[in-house]
């Protein structure tokens, strides 16, 4: 390899270093708004949840439907990916986790409806000819978080009049320290009994019970789609979250290796210079010889 064309190979890998550089940085103060969006949706569940127990102790009762056992449920799965690349097996790992749950359940994945959002999942879910419901990108905006949960939530109504659909389950990455990413899945449809008998159970944190006014179908058809909303918000913003966060340890790894390679390039620029400098110092001094010995 020539001089100039080492040169011009550093000044690339230099000039590719930034770009990766920049991608790091960028990926880290995403990461940082979207745990910021979900401290504030978690304390907005609570305030949710909080009405939903406000319902109950103001005298205003309300039962949920009986859910078919899980053998006989019509599944819905949400995949929560990513649209863009340089995150590894990020979006694979997403489905191979979702049919692999599905499968523990006794579903045959072949059987069940999905949704995705991200165009990568969506792609990697017609290669496996799932069953594609419907299909999202994801935003990097958290403004438009809540609009892409809204037309999701739409979405979901519409597969339960039309496909009968008696569960929905999202599967989405979540960041914890120390681990770039864990899958977890989420039932958002039906609603656990449970929860709502230990609302029950709890006592109302005050001697002043809430009164409610509205019709309790209203309220409680109000009160479900905003706990929808929040909660796919909540998902959507941990997947971004780990994906950045794969993403940033991903440029930090390609910077260690762009600025190893530097290092090699540039030791072997100074030796390529050398050698130059050496070969020339050669045929200067075999000149200066060859013209004294012409004079003898």
């Amino acid at each position: 390899m020539s001089l100039e064309v080492l040169q011009k190979r550093i000044k690339t890998t230099q000039e590719m270093r930034e770009i990766v550089s920049t991608m790091k940085s960028l990926s880290s103060a995403s990461i940082l708004q979207y745990d910021q969006a979900n401290i504030a949706l978690s304390a907005y569940q609570k305030n949710i949840r909080d009405a939903f127990h406000g319902m109950i102790k103001s005298g205003k009762p309300f039962t949920l439907p009986k859910s078919p056992p899980v053998e006989s449920q019509k599944t819905l799965a949400v995949l929560v990916g990513s649209d863009t690349g340089l995150v590894g097996r990020f979006n694979k790992e997403l489905i191979e986790n979702a049919l692999s749950f599905l499968k523990s359940e006794g579903k045959n994945p072949k059987d069940c409806l999905y949704i995705t959002i991200g165009k990568r999942p969506a792609l990697l879910a017609q290669q496996r000819h799932l069953d594609l419901f419907a299909k999202y990108a994801v935003s990097n905006s958290i403004k438009a978080i809540n609009s892409i949960s809204g037309t999701v939530i739409v979405k979901i109504e519409q597969a339960i009049r039309e496909q009968h659909i008696s569960r929905v389950i999202v599967f989405y990455h979540h960041r914890v320290q120390g681990k770039p990413s864990f899958i977890e899945q989420r039932v958002l449809l039906p609603f656990s009994p449970e929860d709502f008998d230990e609302l029950k159970k709890k006592p109302w944190p005050t001697n002043n019970i809430p009164q409610v006014t509205l019709p309790k179908e209203r309220l409680l058809a109000a009160l479900i789609d905003e706990f929808l909303m929040i909660v796919l918000s909540g998902t959507i913003c941990s997947s971004l979250a780990a994906e950045h966060y794969v993403r940033m340890i991903n440029m930090q790894n390609a910077e260690k290796n762009i600025d190893e390679s530097l290092e090699r390039m540039k030791q072997e620029l100074q030796q390529k210079r050398q050698d130059e400098i050496t070969e020339e110092l050669i045929d200067v001094v075999s000149g200066s010889e060859a013209i004294n010995n012409s004079k003898k």
